[in-house]
């Protein structure tokens, strides 16, 4: 029977591969920014920001949820005819959604400019991220394929080499060709054709259109389709936040907003490539004797990571944005911070669903987001005028944190698993009063600034025996098969 460590090192080796493919997918990202907020005034970036985002929403009932339903499905059967019906019932019913999608899309594009960005270039920018909707979808099935197959180096390739196309070619229209606005949208069409025809001859036989049975979508869809208002309310928790902003505010605070957003992103790095891998892992090892207590210890394992990397970023929050941005958007730093341990809260998330994913069913994670997103929007009326973009970030982190605490509670009672909530709950209410704590340092010298964050940052570690996340014994086990190895 594997060993405790074996898990880890498993989980680790797979997170490791997929936060490999978000962080090169990502940085490339990161790497326009600067180009970006020269390029772009904050208002241009905010009507880069809210068409995004109003895309982003479309999304949500083009997937309709069946990417979790087709990993269902996928991982009930080890017949290889069986697991092509799910994969091709799955893809052409979100290729046909994505064209009613995009269709309707480009015909109301005139509404959704004036509406919600306020501006008449606006419509030109909806009706080419319209065809993003269809031609995105290949890309998404290959990526969940490879999960399922346990890929993670075939995902890193396509998603880097897709990526790497899409950069380059924005590089080119958007800094050289000087295309504004519409080189980010035309780029993004055009890399977004090439993954697919890629994804085509790659899928091949796994997507052929004889193996679609009405049946099996039918059944996906009766377990996916619950999810939907949670991916709205995901949405509403997550992403409307730039409504409120541009609403109360203006579309120029959107695209602070929005810079700021990104920058926070950086921890979605590591909570991404642990959801890429956590999912296929613990339904992998569900049927394990020791997999409840291999669930618990990730628990820990997972906020000691990503609350160490959140209080980094949320600590340097400033001199991050002087790399990354002009003057003008300095003000996104207290954006960085808040967000930041909203996308680890996120993750929380993620395993928290773990028992009722085991017991088939989705109904505590739907619940727990529609009450988050009810609560959100009341916050954001509640706090954007009075605190601004920081009111609405604020609301997003509070809303989110529903998220965890309902699922949890409700997982345990369905499929109970001892895991150590007072320990969890240290390490994230240390990680928060520490960025809190160091934020406000603004002394002259900044050396003397720099050492005391840097120590704050290693207050962490003794954290980690503090709360008997990691033993002595476990570390002198450690050391001693390290020493052990050399020699060998």
């Amino acid at each position: 029977m594997p060993t405790m460590m074996m898990y880890f090192k498993q989980l680790a080796s797979e997170s490791l591969v997929y936060g490999l493919s978000g962080v090169l997918s990502s940085f490339l990202s990161f790497f326009l920014v600067p180009f970006y907020t020269r390029v772009f005034s904050p208002e241009d970036y905010g009507v880069l920001s809210l068409v995004t985002t109003t895309m982003a929403l479309l999304a949500i009932f083009v997937v309709l949820a069946l990417d979790n339903s087709a990993h269902r499905w996928y991982w009930d059967t080890e017949d290889l005819h069986e697991r092509k019906v799910t994969l091709a019932s799955w893809t052409w019913c979100q290729i046909s959604i994505s064209l009613a999608f995009g269709s309707l899309v480009f015909f109301l594009s005139p509404w959704l400019g004036r509406v919600l960005v306020g501006r008449e270039d606006a419509v030109f920018y909806f009706r080419l991220a319209a065809m993003t909707l269809p031609l995105g979808v290949l890309n998404m099935v290959i990526l969940n394929w490879f999960r399922m197959q346990r890929r993670p180096w075939a995902a890193l390739f396509f998603s880097l080499s897709t990526n790497l196309f899409n950069f380059l070619l924005t590089l080119t229209l958007v800094v050289l060709l000087r295309w504004g606005l519409t080189g980010v949208y035309v780029a993004q069409a055009i890399s977004f054709a090439i993954g697919t025809t890629l994804a085509a001859l790659w899928l091949g036989d796994w997507i052929a259109f004889r193996r679609f049975q009405w049946s099996r979508l039918t059944a996906m869809l009766k377990y996916a389709l619950p999810m939907v208002p949670a991916g709205i309310a995901y949405f509403i928790v997550n992403l409307s936040s730039r409504y409120f902003i541009r609403g109360f505010l203006s579309t120029s605070e959107v695209g602070v907003y929005q810079v700021g957003s990104t920058v926070a992103y950086v921890v979605a790095l590591v909570t991404g490539a642990f959801q890429f891998a956590w999912g296929p892992f613990a339904m992998s090892i569900h049927k394990q004797s020791d997999s409840k207590k291999v669930y618990a210890e990730v628990l820990l394992a997972y906020l000691w990571v990503t609350c160490l990397i959140s209080t980094v970023i949320s600590l340097f929050s400033t001199e991050i944005l002087s790399f990354f941005a002009t003057e003008s958007y300095m003000g996104a730093s207290r954006i960085v911070s808040i967000l930041s341990f909203n996308y680890v809260v996120i993750g929380l998330g993620y395993i928290a669903t773990i028992g009722p994913s085991i017991m088939k069913t989705t109904k505590p994670y739907g619940i727990a987001m529609v009450i988050a997103g009810g609560l959100n929007i009341v916050l954001n009326f509640i706090l954007v005028p009075r605190f601004g973009k920081e009111g609405s970030a604020a609301a997003t982190l509070i809303a989110q944190f529903i998220v965890p605490v309902y699922v949890f509670y409700y997982s345990q009672r369905l499929y109970p698993i001892p895991y150590r909530f007072g320990a969890a709950l240290g390490i994230f209410s240390f990680a928060f009063v520490m960025a809190t704590v160091g934020g406000r340092f603004g002394w002259s010298n900044s050396w003397l600034e720099m050492g005391l964050k840097l120590l704050l940052i290693l207050l962490f570690f003794p954290l980690l025996f503090i709360l008997r996340i990691v033993s002595l014994d476990q570390v002198r086990k450690i050391l001693l098969s390290q020493q052990m190895g050399i020699k060998g």
